[in-house]
């Protein structure tokens, strides 16, 4: 019993190495913020730098963050079927507001107790050593994000856009944080101890203040998406400018429906077209106004509802439809 369940283990392991894989990223994500909450956590409160420790504790917070991504997107991956007709993509959207909530959550009671314990800051004294370790720390985070992007681009998977703008974050905070080590080593060289204790604990509570922002952004475009909210104004007018491109080709527009499940954007189109239009007419119009829409957005998944006109262009039995003239 326990040989399959070791050979389950590697399969699933080995096919979410696979580059090729949408949950190549989140799992290199998952061993990388392993490896720098360990360390962080450990050389932080070994060297009582406040700033190298809360880094760990965010790291810690995102290997959270990246098994519920990993599990999203082999999820959210899954083709419709008869439960789902829309497919999976709303676990994407559940996991990226579970992950806002958490990451605001710790974000605000960690800076607390930072502000708490600002104006007693324990002593400081290996600034170089954590300035090298947090620049090596920055060569990490920028690779991974980088790949982070690419894979976004690539699979077109909101949750892996959000994980790389978490990326992209913690790099340029942790950058920040390598320029905040060396100055306070500077201000320690010259005997300015207190300045650079405080140095440190006050960028810890302005790093977690930043840190806060991105969950809470992309925590509501998840909310928007749980709650299918109408697409932004922008995706609104090139569905709009693909429908007037071909407005030879129907009598009237009724309304246009959007919503966003995952990656998949669907859009539900009303128009009243001729009466006498057959079948493979109005299928070729959906078929021409969804390739428009694919080259725009290649994830969109569009439905033409197609309403014949009540024949009110007849007068005196004579046609006056502007589509026959």
């Amino acid at each position: 019993m326990l040989f399959p369940r070791l050979q389950y283990f590697f399969q699933t392991w080995r096919r979410r190495l696979r580059r090729s894989s949408p949950m190549f990223m989140p799992t290199i994500a998952l061993i990388a913020c392993t490896v720098l909450a360990v360390l962080g956590i450990i050389i932080g409160a070994s060297a009582d730098s406040l700033i190298v420790e809360t880094n760990g504790w965010i790291s810690a917070v995102e290997i959270i963050n990246a098994a519920l991504f990993i599990m999203a997107v082999e999820r959210s991956t899954k083709s419709a079927d008869f439960q789902f007709n829309y497919g999976y993509g709303k676990y994407e959207s559940l996991a990226i507001l579970s992950s806002s909530v958490l990451l605001t959550v710790i974000g605000i009671y960690v800076t607390v107790e930072a502000v708490n314990t600002f104006g007693n800051p324990t002593e400081t004294n290996n600034f170089w050593f954590l300035a090298t370790y947090s620049f090596l720390c920055f060569i990490l985070i920028r690779t991974v994000t980088l790949h982070m992007k690419k894979a976004a681009a690539n699979h077109q998977i909101p949750v892996l856009y959000f994980d790389a703008d978490l990326w992209e974050a913690d790099s340029w905070m942790e950058l920040a944080v390598s320029v905040n080590l060396i100055i306070g080593g500077i201000f320690h060289a010259y005997g300015y101890d207190a300045i650079a204790r405080y140095l440190d604990s006050g960028s810890a509570i302005a790093l977690l203040a930043y840190t806060v922002s991105i969950p809470l952004r992309h925590g509501k475009n998840a909310l928007d998406q749980i709650l299918d909210k109408t697409l932004p104004e922008n995706v609104q007018m090139d569905i709009l400018s693909s429908i007037i491109a071909r407005f030879d080709s129907f009598c009237e527009f009724r309304a246009v429906h959007t919503r966003q499940s995952g990656r998949d954007i669907f859009i539900e189109i009303d128009l009243i077209l001729p009466f006498d239009w057959t079948l493979e007419q109005s299928r070729e119009l959906e078929k021409n106004i969804a390739q428009d829409l694919k080259e725009k957005y290649p994830t969109s998944i569009m439905r033409l509802y197609a309403q014949p006109c009540p024949r009110d262009c007849f007068r005196n039995g004579e046609c006056f439809c502007p589509l026959k003239q």
